[in-house]
């Protein structure tokens, strides 16, 4: 007699090996799960290694600018005193000169006429004078013709003077000692009464003139430290020579002058950077610009590590920024001397967080 299944034991125990093995499966995901769970949790715990800077006091000084121009007294350009012609030049662009040495002559030959024509009429009135006070000195003649040979020969003498003086003026000469910058004289050219023909500059006594606005006006005084700074050429450490008593209405500034050591490189007309020292501490507080963050709510802040050790805690302290200077900032409220910056790692940390200060 044949024997027959039950379909529905038939299909139990075709599913039962399935089933084991999806417990098995289940069971070790979760087994698999629970050491990495665990490991997690010491990987949060563990603090951030950071960096930091001890604040001490620091020498700060603060410098602002303004703009300057290079001068100087001896920069002469020379021109004709009186219409002629350009007889002689004695000089050449570069050469140096002393005081009284000639440079341009202008033709004479007019005044020299003039002065022989001068030098007869003055023989004859000497001689008139002369003979006229002798007789005076007899009681003989009136006092009339007397005073009016005095006086004939007293204006000759003055006309030839002033000839003479003409001469003279005819030939230019160094009102300084210095350098031949410019000679705009040809020998032969008329020169025009007026007419630019030389140009003297003696670089010995160099200064800087600036303009300060008037709000700076109660800090400038004589002495005052200051840099000047021509780009490209050279800077100068010097002191304030001289503070006007003058504020121009026009653009409400103050003018200063700057002497300039001498064998500088600056030349007149150059412009120049005067960079002028209004604060000076020996002990101020200070951080380099970098380390200094702005919250949401536009507050600048900086993260300090509190505590003892190489464990400690992060703290934000707001601060009241006075001040810069090149890559530095004046602190005038939120720190102290003594505290630690944190200076590297300051992005990875929140306000409340462990961290380990890294031994440098």
């Amino acid at each position: 007699m044949k024997k027959t299944m039950n379909p529905t034991m038939n299909i139990s125990f075709r599913t039962l090996p399935l089933m084991a093995v999806a417990t098995l499966l289940w069971t070790g995901c979760g087994e698999a799960e629970a050491p990495a769970e665990a490991s997690a949790t010491p990987a949060a715990a563990k603090s951030v290694q950071v960096g930091v800077m001890p604040l001490t006091p620091q020498h700060f000084t603060h410098r602002f600018s303004v703009q300057g121009n290079v001068e100087t007294d001896r920069n002469a350009l020379l021109t004709s005193e009186f219409g002629g012609r350009i007889e002689d030049v004695y000089v050449r662009e570069g050469a140096q000169v002393a005081a009284g040495d000639p440079l341009v002559k202008v033709d004479t030959d007019v005044i020299e006429r003039s002065m022989a024509e001068l030098e007869t009429q003055l023989e004859l009135a000497e001689v008139v004078f002369e003979r006229q006070q002798r007789l005076w000195d007899q009681e003989i003649g009136s006092e009339i013709e007397y005073l009016q040979a005095k006086t004939q020969l007293e204006s000759l003498q003055r006309s030839m003077e002033t000839l003479t003086e003409q001469k003279d003026m005819a030939v230019m000469r160094a009102p300084f000692p210095g350098v031949v910058d410019r000679c705009l004289a040809k020998t032969g050219e008329f020169a025009a009464p007026g007419a630019p023909l030389v140009r003297i500059v003696n670089l010995s006594d160099m200064k800087v003139r600036a303009m300060v606005s008037d709000h700076y006006a109660g800090q400038i005084n004589k002495g005052m430290p200051a840099m000047v700074i021509v780009s490209g050429v050279d800077t100068i450490e010097t002191t304030v020579g001289r503070v006007g008593q003058f504020i121009n209405p026009a653009n409400r500034t103050l003018e200063i002058t700057l002497p300039l050591p001498e064998g500088t490189a600056f030349l007149p007309n150059m412009f120049a950077s005067v960079w002028l020292e209004d604060v000076n501490l020996d002990s101020a507080l200070v951080l380099p610009s970098s380390l200094i963050q702005q919250d949401i709510n536009g507050d600048d802040f900086v993260f300090v590590a509190a505590g003892e050790g190489t464990e400690r805690t992060v703290e934000k302290r707001v601060l009241e920024m006075g001040m810069g200077s090149g890559d530095v900032m004046l602190v005038e409220r939120g720190l102290s001397f003594g505290q630690d910056v944190i200076s590297k790692g300051a992005t990875r940390v929140v306000a409340g967080q462990a961290v380990s200060i890294i031994q440098e």
